[in-house]
């Protein structure tokens, strides 16, 4: 799970011959993880979508009805799978529509489990890989606080998690000291500041959660 992302073509092309007698459909006797594992392996090139001459292999016809089935049915996911969809996440992936795939996937299955989805994302975002900073934290507090649906359930999850679960969130809210906090380099990669790209409703929730982690870190 996680594999790291395949960038040799020579490594590529091993993976096309091992995948060419692949057979669409076989995704259908695959346990969950199984299909977890395969779902990751496109993302980073462990799992080819096409072959030398560039054609769509039938590990395509079987990625897009994983990723079909994980979207549509976020019910059979446990919250720990949260994580481990976390931990897939890459900044610099070269195809960006997968990340957002992912990222969507995350989303659905917090709003299935409500309030013990948003707990528990934000009791993990410790936990986001540093190559997915962006995406694991930005993005996904961003979503948080943009969903009418799920914004209440967020004042409710800050007043669950620890203290130094609710100061990262703040971190992340703030932006400004996250280059240090995270040890990355500021020149070469910046974390973004909801300030520079949030609109007026998001500024507002932004306050009032900043407000809210105050008041719990003073009683």
């Amino acid at each position: 799970m996680a594999y790291e992302p395949l960038e040799s073509h020579d490594e590529y092309l091993k993976a096309v011959e091992q995948y060419q007698d692949y057979e669409a459909g076989t995704y259908q006797s695959m346990t969950l993880e199984e299909k977890m594992n395969f779902f990751d392996g496109i993302h980073t090139n462990h799992i080819p979508l096409f072959d030398e001459d560039g054609d769509d292999m039938d590990t395509s016809d079987d990625y897009y009805a994983i990723r079909d089935e994980f979207l549509e049915h976020p019910e059979q996911f446990t919250l720990d799978h949260i994580l481990e969809f976390i931990k897939m996440l890459d900044d610099n992936c070269y195809q960006p529509s997968f990340m957002d795939t992912i990222m969507n996937i995350i989303h659905n299955i917090v709003c299935y489990y409500q309030l013990g989805g948003v707990t528990y994302l934000l009791s993990h975002l410790h936990e986001v890989p540093s190559r997915g900073y962006e995406l694991g934290l930005f993005r996904n507090i961003r979503y948080l606080i943009k969903n009418d649906a799920v914004y209440p359930l967020v004042k409710e999850a800050l007043t669950q998690i620890s203290p130094d679960d609710r100061e990262f969130v703040l971190q992340i809210l703030e932006g400004t000291n996250m280059p240090v906090i995270l040890g990355i380099n500021s020149e070469t990669r910046k974390f973004p500041i909801l300030s520079e790209c949030g609109d007026e409703i998001e500024m507002k929730r932004k306050a009032e959660l900043a407000d809210l982690i105050s008041r719990l870190s003073n009683e």
